[in-house]
């Protein structure tokens, strides 16, 4: 019997925990039943005004990054004032990075290779965006919840044995490669910026702040040198994501999301139970069945069976781009 590979997978109970900096007012207790845009918590933060990645403006890498910086974390900088210097191997040149705007030094992503200028602190409240129970909180560290789960699996991350939280922003509601990142503040988000991910582009979300990447397909040099918390859903080159494939995708936009590395598993906390009809794992018709072409001529592409032809052979209806005789062997059976 044929088995669909699903794109997501449904758990009715997933735990996870929210981190905590310390300081915040927590709304919620232990026991409680949440809903969504229920008061989780509130807290003083800071958004990123600019930012400066040392490894592409100095040269330098990320763990020796620290050696050239020449202001203070958590001072106050105006703008034009010099944040780091690094000579050249002669010593006969200097490559300077100087604060093109006023406001506090954050060296927090300095491991990373980046310096933040951030705004005056704000009060921010974080609210649910799903449902769930409170399991336990520890004041300064977490909030552990139960909740429904989606689990989207990975082909392959950057992030080994530990897991990033984080809402899951969109930056851009098409498949389209962006060549430029709007001004928004993506501090502490998991940022969709398209469905192939160009070098250029990750350094410039990550520069807002992001704090991983989540795409379709990047190249594998791309992916195995930035150093950075990626996770592709696909594979490496650049693949053909599916209109339908990318409807369900967007639909996580702004959603609680965990990273797990170990797993190379993205879990987004639900709104809603799973609903029993979820759990069709099975192909009871190849007529009408929903697959996802592997063959080179048209990778990646969704479709229909419309007709059998023989025990190996059957016409799939990829829609706007067509009809198309394909090897059984050649197609994934999916449920959206």
């Amino acid at each position: 019997m044929l088995i669909k590979a699903k794109v997501f997978e449904h758990y009715d109970s997933y735990s996870f925990k929210i981190p905590l900096a310390g300081g915040e007012k927590i709304y919620v207790e232990n026991n409680q039943k949440i809903s969504p845009n229920d008061k989780l918590f509130s807290k003083r933060d800071n958004r990123i005004k600019e930012s400066y990645f040392l490894v592409d403006e100095l040269g330098c890498r990320p763990s020796d990054a620290y050696k050239y910086m020449t202001c203070i974390d958590g001072s106050y900088v105006e703008k034009g004032e010099e944040l780091a210097q690094k000579p050249s191997k002669n010593k006969l040149t200097i490559k300077k990075i100087v604060s093109a705007v006023n406001g506090i030094v954050d060296m927090t992503r300095l491991d990373k290779g980046f310096i933040d200028i951030l705004a005056e602190e704000e009060e921010r409240t974080v609210k649910s965006n799903f449902m769930g129970t409170v399991t336990n909180i520890l004041p300064g560290n977490s909030i552990e919840i139960n909740a429904p789960a989606s689990v989207l699996d990975l082909a392959a991350t950057t992030i080994y044995d530990e897991k990033i939280f984080g809402n899951l922003q969109f930056l851009t509601d098409d498949k389209e490669i962006l060549s430029t990142v709007p001004d928004v503040d993506l501090k502490n988000r998991i940022v969709w910026a398209g469905a192939y991910l160009p070098l250029s582009l990750a350094y410039k979300v990550f520069k807002k702040g992001a704090r991983a990447i989540l795409t379709y397909s990047m190249e594998y040099e791309d992916f195995r040198n930035l150093g950075l918390p990626i996770a592709v859903i696909e594979g490496f080159g650049k693949i053909h994501c599916d209109k339908q494939l990318f409807e369900q995708l967007v639909k996580l936009d702004k959603k609680f999301t965990v990273l797990d590395g170990e797993e190379s598993q993205l879990f987004i906390a639900k709104e809603v139970q799973t609903e029993q009809n979820e759990r069709d794992y099975f192909v009871k018709e190849l007529l009408g069945a929903k697959v996802i072409s592997r063959h080179s001529a048209h990778y990646g592409y969704i479709g229909n069976i419309i007709q059998i032809n023989d025990l190996n052979y059957v016409t799939v209806d990829f829609g706007s781009s067509g009809k198309s005789v394909v090897d059984l062997g050649s197609l994934d059976f999916i449920s959206l």
